[in-house]
């Protein structure tokens, strides 16, 4: 039975990856599950980013929220950080130094940074860790598909979400999260119903015991129509 549903933000509730206008078929169907599941959000957005667009969809603010990749989570609107250390300034430097342009969320965060994919990924990942080796910190850095974090240690979307099961008292088997990227394969894998939109990369696709058969926030209201709805 599942008793949360987490959802990701960018190519999971939006028309397609790439693409930042909210699936309406999404939304309808998080409206018509509210009464029946407890929603939240789940996402490398900054915390306002993520409170704003749970109040717009119909969650409340006070919905559980995972913000930051994991460094914030917010539970009945109280937000409380899951790391004990900011990187932002570590952001501005890696910025300064590789010509990198700082995400326009950046103000926003408390304790990663983003910073605009200019370029290939991959590479561009490659780069920033090799700087942050040479400078002698310590920080993850992954690509989202829509910005690259580099974020403290130990921290994921995947060790907050077992933080927001053991607060909620909910038990991890009992939940879903529905994603499209690399920074949520780990969170599908630590979750009962881990779930890939149809278009989701293919590391994600490989480890989720669901794929939808529709691309992005299609396949999110085809997961709720099916398995929380019944229908």
């Amino acid at each position: 039975m599942i008793r949360l549903l987490m959802l990701d933000i960018d190519g999971t509730l939006t028309r397609d990856r790439g693409v930042d206008e909210l699936e309406p078929e999404a939304v309808r169907a998080v409206q018509e599950a509210r009464g029946r599941v407890l929603i939240g959000i789940a996402t490398g957005n900054a915390m306002i980013v993520a409170k704003s667009l749970a109040r717009y969809i119909g969650i409340g603010a006070s919905a559980p929220i995972i913000a930051e990749n994991g460094c914030l989570i917010s539970i009945g609107g109280r937000e409380e950080p899951l790391c004990s250390r900011s990187v932002k300034e570590l952001g501005v430097e890696l910025a300064r130094r590789l010509g990198l342009s700082l995400s326009y969320q950046f103000n926003c965060r408390s304790f990663d940074a983003a910073f605009e994919i200019t370029g290939d990924e991959d590479e561009m990942v490659r780069r920033i860790r090799s700087a942050i080796k040479e400078m002698g910190e310590e920080a993850q850095v992954e690509s989202s598909g829509y910005a690259i974090h580099v974020m403290p240690p130990g921290v994921s979307k995947s060790t907050a979400i077992l933080e927001v099961c053991r607060r909620l008292g909910v038990d991890c088997g009992d939940v879903a999260y529905i994603g499209d990227g690399r920074t949520d394969v780990e969170a599908v894998k630590a979750v009962g119903w881990g779930v890939a939109v149809a278009n989701a990369v293919p590391e994600l696709r490989g480890v989720a015991r669901i794929v939808t058969k529709s691309p992005s926030g299609r396949g999110v209201a085809e997961f709720i129509r099916e398995h929380v709805l019944g229908r």
